[in-house]
């Protein structure tokens, strides 16, 4: 009887559905996922590398709304070590300070950031693992063929910071047809004596391995391969025609450890074979408080040369402007507290035939808006006699607690050649150092010039003294501007005055 009442139950289930009387049940409709502009680790499976590379994507607000339009590239890289999220992690966020500027202005791009490993973005010098290769061969195409890039030269640019500031270099370097800005920052480079003292731990472990020469010493380390991808070796005259294609933006922190070295000298390599290009030296070490503050120079140039951007000018457009400073009857300016006190801070200020009214101008921005410091600015112009006879003659008619100096060009070399203890602080603008001055750990020398200053080897030499001293220093590169000699030591002295100020 069970099994009767059963088959029946069931025979009238199938009537039922067969005569599509059971009712479909609704399902709640699903929204599409959401757009994330930051896409991280995707992948791409290298056939040169045989492994897989991840990269990330910062896209464009408009990405998903316009749909026909098409943007330029920046390839982000990231340092010995990190990957290819680091470069918006705990230290550095990169997609904020985009966000900043595309408020601002910025024009839109897509920041494309890959898995670098530990290759300073160059093939191994014996074929087993040929990381530049993946880069230009597989991924640069990669990323054209699957997001809406504009494939060509005039629409690629690359930056990098530490070890991805040496593949910001050595990419364009090999490959200038691919990309129409580089920014090193903070290059992970050293100069060619460092390389030969450098311990042996620390040179297999970065570099013989990748640029030949593991195990060796000495002379032997600096091989044919590594020459034809280092910087220090690659902009040569040779080169320029190429590499000038390229526009070139270096910045390095003073306060490095050991990198300042190679890139001061890069700039001056630079400098001495006529390459265009940027550099700055600012306050700071090998840290996010250089890379982060160095985008806000970056992105605006970036997008000055693939967008046609208004952020950012090769030159800062702005001119000097003078100031006006009431001077004593002989030429030196006393603050109104060391007029009170009748005694203060002797500042000399060294210089080579400056006219009257550029020095008064340059003395007034020396002077700053401070009226409480006791101080007087005292006028030396070694032309007409050496710095020592101007420091009696001045000290003879104003007493002082301490002596400053602020060495102008050609100002500089007495200034630097007198005694350690001579002076408590030194200031110099765009320095002619000579062939022998002072340096030692009791001194506090800050000197500053821009990027198109004539001296600039002088400058190098002066850091490299300050450093192998162990001298207290700070060091300062700026934006110059062509032709304007006077803004430009402006510029200089502000820069040295800010950092004091602060």
């Amino acid at each position: 009887m069970m099994k009767n009442k059963l088959f029946l139950l069931t025979v009238c289930t199938l009537v039922l559905v067969s005569c599509g009387c059971e009712k479909k049940r609704e399902l709640p409709p699903v929204d599409p996922p959401a757009f994330q502009r930051y896409s991280q680790d995707n992948t791409l499976n290298s056939k040169i590398l045989r492994t897989v590379v991840n990269f990330s994507v910062y896209y464009p607000a408009s990405y998903m709304t316009d749909l026909e339009k098409r943007y330029p590239v920046v390839y982000m890289l990231h340092g010995y070590g990190d990957d290819n999220n680091s470069w918006n992690g705990s230290w550095l966020h990169a997609n904020s300070k985009i966000d900043s500027w595309t408020e601002k202005g910025l024009g839109e791009m897509i920041y494309v950031f890959p898995q670098g490993f530990k290759t300073y973005y160059c093939n191994r010098y014996d074929g087993s693992f040929s990381y530049m290769d993946m880069f230009v061969d597989e991924l640069i195409p990669f990323i054209d063929n699957k997001l809406r890039t504009i494939p060509d030269k005039q629409h690629r640019a690359i930056t990098g910071y530490s070890m991805g500031g040496f593949g910001a270099a050595a990419l364009p370097e090999k490959h200038p047809e691919l990309f129409i800005a580089s920014a090193p920052l903070s290059m992970s480079v050293r100069t060619d004596w460092q390389y030969k003292e450098e311990s042996q731990d620390g040179w297999n472990s970065q570099w013989g391995k990748i640029f030949g020469g593991f195990g060796a010493s000495g002379d032997a380390r600096i091989t044919e391969y590594y020459k034809q991808h280092c910087p220090l070796h690659y902009f040569n005259a040779e080169n320029k025609e190429a590499l000038s294609t390229v526009h070139w933006y270096l910045i390095c922190g003073d306060n490095e450890e050991n990198l300042l070295y190679a890139n001061d000298e890069l700039h001056c390599i630079m400098r001495d074979n006529g390459y265009a290009h940027e550099y700055r030296v600012v306050d700071g070490g090998h840290s996010s408080s250089v890379w982060m503050p160095a985008l806000d120079e970056v992105l605006p140039m970036f997008d000055y040369y693939m967008n046609g951007g208004n952020l950012w000018a090769p030159e800062d457009a702005s001119g000097f402007v003078p100031s006006t400073l009431e001077t004593e009857a002989d030429g030196a300016f006393l603050s109104p507290a060391y007029k009170e006190k009748g005694t203060g801070t002797l500042l000399f200020v060294s210089h080579d035939g400056l006219d009257q009214e550029s020095l008064k101008d340059l003395m007034a921005v020396a002077k700053g808006s401070s009226d409480q410091a006791a101080f007087a600015l005292l006028p030396c112009d070694i032309g007409q006699k050496p710095l020592t006879e101007w420091m009696a003659e001045w000290e003879a008619r104003y007493p002082g607690e301490k002596r400053y100096v602020l060495g102008i060009e050609a100002g500089a070399a007495p200034a630097l050649a007198l005694s350690s203890n001579t002076f408590a602080r030194s200031f110099y603008l765009n320095p002619v150092v000579g062939d022998h001055f002072n340096v030692s750990e009791d001194q506090e020398i800050y000197f500053a010039g821009t990027d198109l200053d004539a001296h600039y080897r002088d400058m190098d030499r002066l850091y490299c003294a300050c450093k192998g001293g162990k001298a207290a220093f700070e060091y300062r590169i700026v934006n110059g501007k062509s032709g304007a000699p006077l803004y430009n030591l402006d510029r200089s002295l502000q820069s040295i005055l800010s950092y004091i100020t602060y």
